[in-house]
């Protein structure tokens, strides 16, 4: 599972640049020189436990086992970013700008969506732009190093589609008020908590939703009432797909606390597409899983082999 999350090209490296360092003076890896601290991988258990909270559920029980696990990732990642410098893979802007258009055009993203999915998890445009830069050097890297490209035959795809299902699509569009708070005053996310709830409850009593948003959210898409339009299940974040999952048309979910602030979302429209083989949209979704899991196979050879030439020194 946690070898799945290093390669997914908008699930983890998205999160990178959230965490937040403890003082913690431990060194716990020496990869070729470069260290990684116990802090650092504390900070990135956290935030794998924000998308997989099963890591989480499995606390105490199974702690070193996965400090073991993810200290792997932080190694294999450290062993990457070596390479990139050694062989001089560089990305420009125009290439990260070409990038983020790409991603908004292959899933569909408006403006408001694409700010949307960075608020929900606290990332910043920044950020994202410096992780994209360094996925973009990591493909170009493999690019290099496996000397070929991976193609997926249209063979390959109708033999997968005969043996695996592909799901059709769901998208819900959804309304957002959000209201934030600053990090490390619990005073001021007391009182960001309170207008929330406050809101929500005159909500429930038939408030206007777009009024509302109009009027206290500092979300994305404020002047259109909060509405970021149809998005496919498959972009939102885990808390919020499972909090509007069993919601109607009409209906809005309870307060959910996300990192720098709180959330209502109501459901404004709903949409399910049935999947079938023959679909464009299907061979093609089939035709991504092949070349992700091919790709995964590549990395994973290389990256293993790169571990055994390295001088890698573990003290966890």
């Amino acid at each position: 599972m946690l070898r799945r999350i290093w390669v997914l090209p908008f699930v983890w490296i998205v999160f990178c640049s959230l965490a937040s360092a403890e003082t913690v003076d431990k060194i716990v890896a020496n990869v070729n020189g470069d260290i990684i601290l116990y802090s650092d991988l504390k900070s990135r258990i956290r935030l794998l436990e924000k998308d997989n909270p099963q890591i989480k559920a499995d606390g105490a029980a199974r702690q070193k086992e996965i400090e073991r696990e993810v200290l792997t990732l932080l190694v294999r990642e450290k062993l990457t970013e070596q390479e990139v410098k050694r062989m001089k893979v560089t990305v420009s802007d125009r290439d990260v700008d070409a990038a983020i258009d790409n991603l908004k055009k292959e899933r569909s993203l408006t403006d408001a969506q694409f700010e949307y999915l960075l608020q929900q998890e606290g990332q910043t445009l920044a950020g994202f732009r410096e992780n994209t830069r360094k996925r973009l050097e990591r493909n170009r890297l493999l690019d290099r190093v496996l000397k070929s490209r991976t193609i997926i035959t249209d063979e390959q795809v109708a033999a997968f589609l005969k043996t695996e299902e592909v799901a059709g699509r769901e998208l819900r569009r959804l309304g957002v008020l959000f209201i934030p708070f600053p990090a490390g005053s619990a005073e001021k996310e007391a009182a960001a908590e309170k207008q929330v709830r406050d809101i929500h409850a005159r909500l429930k009593s038939g408030e206007d939703f777009g009024a509302a948003v109009r009027a206290y959210s500092k979300g994305p898409a404020v002047d259109e009432g909060g509405d970021i339009g149809l998005m496919e299940t498959t972009e939102l974040a885990r808390p919020v797909e499972m909090a509007t999952r069993n919601l109607g048309v009409g209906e809005t979910t309870d307060v959910i606390k996300a990192p720098g602030g709180f959330y209502i979302f109501k459901v404004l429209e709903i949409q399910r597409e049935r999947a079938a083989a023959g679909q464009p949209e299907v061979q093609e979704k089939a035709r991504r899983i092949l070349l992700q899991r091919e790709m995964d196979r590549k990395f994973t050879e290389w990256i293993e082999d790169l571990e055994r030439r390295a001088f890698i020194q573990i003290t966890l």
